[in-house]
């Protein structure tokens, strides 16, 4: 029972990781652009399908294509970014909610018309399993740990050390007096837009050999799932996010396996509907962004 207990807890906290790298470049979205960005998963969908294809029609090997698909997650995120998330800065809510909405569909069915609806097997990735304290645990699960933590540490680092982080900081807490004081917040609204998607396509490509098949429908359920996480953890709290995401992962990972399988996508759902009704402002403070 406790050995069960313990490596679904692991199993969890590996889910956790997955969720907590896209979800963070979601909440930095949100911390800078005040809106949420309902089109995030398919950044998430297009790094697994550019990493798919540089695998299946390119024959590049899984490392290069880890890069292709950030690659082009960025170019995508890019032309979205000059075409409409600047010009979301100062908007009202509402905006951003239908702009990122109608931006989802767009990459969603693009996918679809151009690789088809079916799903798609993933043949990269290291799946061989590795024993630590008794506990079976693949080397991919591993790596998206690892990934994770690199990936937090670089981002407080950044947003503590760079001049892109402090602004980032800067205009996450005041819009106006950035704009006042010369900083160009359409800039840094569209680099960290950019980074973000880069984040989203980071966790796809690392979770495509787990997940084994890609389709075109696969970042609507992530989107769904970042939400409850980064209103757990306090709307643009980057830490927050962390602490968020790694609770619903072991959440989802006991229900699974103690209510029913059918029971997991639940979870973060009702996770949602409790916080608003409990918290709205989340577990931890929205005022403490980055």
């Amino acid at each position: 029972m406790l050995s069960t207990i313990v490596e679904q807890s692991v199993n969890g906290i590996v889910t956790g990781s997955v969720y907590a790298i896209v979800a963070v470049g979601m909440t930095m979205i949100f911390g800078v652009l005040r809106a949420i960005n309902f089109a995030h998963g398919e950044y998430y969908m297009l790094g697994t399908f550019g990493a798919w294809f540089s695998i299946d029609y390119l024959g590049l090997s899984y490392e290069a294509s880890i890069v292709v698909g950030v690659l082009a997650t960025i170019a995508v995120a890019y032309v979205v970014g000059q075409l409409v998330m600047r010009r979301m800065v100062g908007a009202p809510a509402e905006s951003g909610v239908l702009a990122t909405l109608g931006i989802a569909l767009i990459l969603q069915n693009t996918i679809i018309l151009v690789f088809g609806g079916g799903y798609k097997f993933f043949a990269g990735g290291y799946i061989e399993p590795v024993s630590i304290l008794g506990f079976s645990l693949a080397q991919q699960r591993i790596l998206i740990l690892v990934v994770c933590l690199l990936v937090f540490i670089g981002l407080e680092l950044m947003v503590s050390y760079t001049r892109l982080g402090m602004a980032m900081r800067a205009v996450s807490q005041n819009v106006e007096c950035c704009s006042v004081v010369g900083i160009d917040v359409p800039q840094v609204v569209l680099r960290t837009f950019m980074l973000g998607a880069a984040l989203a396509a980071l966790s796809g490509v690392l979770t495509a050999p787990v997940n084994v098949s890609v389709y075109g429908g696969m970042g609507e359920l992530i989107t769904f799932k970042t939400l409850p996480i980064i209103i757990m953890g306090g709307l643009g709290n980057v830490r927050g996010t962390f602490v968020a995401a790694m609770i619903l992962g072991v959440a989802e990972s006991l229900v699974a396996t103690y209510v029913g399988l059918q029971f997991r996508d639940t979870v973060g759902f009702a996770t949602l509907i409790l916080m608003l009704m409990w918290r709205p402002h989340g577990l931890f403070s929205t005022q403490a962004r980055f």
